[in-house]
């Protein structure tokens, strides 16, 4: 249940983006853009880095959205834990966790060291570029999820989930902006 009066509903996330549609807006749009817009990483290496950087950010409601996603998506159980802990057996994807790993706990002691070791396990500057985005994107939400007091229905983040895994996240602007509509 959340610590808001005014967001008590189950739904999660989607619900505080609705109660605020003409805020949140411009924010679920950059989460469409970035989780599911054109990248060089594929959307499960970017849901697994979002799985990561939740866990180590102990965001307990996105570590369960972004395991809804990655199941829902046909990875197995034993690949999206080892994610959520950091670790793979992909070279280009242990890379990127490594670095949101780092970059999640200590941003200010990111070098060209750690670019470079992303860089030489195969994955270009884009895609560096990518990580950031996603890790940063989701040390916001984190903390808008936890701040609130959000803690979703099990039903609801699995339905979510299987959305978000088939469609992306466009369902997700597509409903705020239409309430954005109504409150305009």
């Amino acid at each position: 249940m959340s610590f808001l009066k005014t967001s008590q509903n189950d739904g999660g996330v989607v619900d505080a983006f609705m109660r605020m549609p003409g805020r949140y807006l411009p924010f679920t749009e950059l989460l469409a853009g970035i989780m599911s817009g054109p990248s060089e990483l594929p959307g499960p290496a970017r849901e697994m880095i979002a799985l990561h950087v939740s866990e180590l950010n102990d965001c307990l409601y996105c570590v369960q959205s972004h395991t809804a996603v990655l199941l829902a998506g046909n990875i197995s159980v034993s690949v999206v834990k080892a994610a959520q802990s950091g670790k793979s057996h992909d070279p280009e994807i242990q890379a990127a966790l490594t670095f949101a790993g780092k970059l999640t706990r200590s941003p200010g002691a990111i070098t060209q060291t750690d670019v470079d070791a992303v860089l030489a396990a195969g994955l270009c500057a884009q895609a560096v570029e990518d990580i950031i985005a996603v890790v940063g994107l989701f040390s916001y939400l984190n903390r808008l999820v936890d701040g609130i007091g959000l803690v979703g229905d099990e039903a609801a983040i699995i339905q979510g989930g299987a959305m978000i895994a088939e469609h992306g996240y466009q369902p997700v602007v597509g409903m705020v902006r239409a309430e954005a509509g109504k409150a305009a």
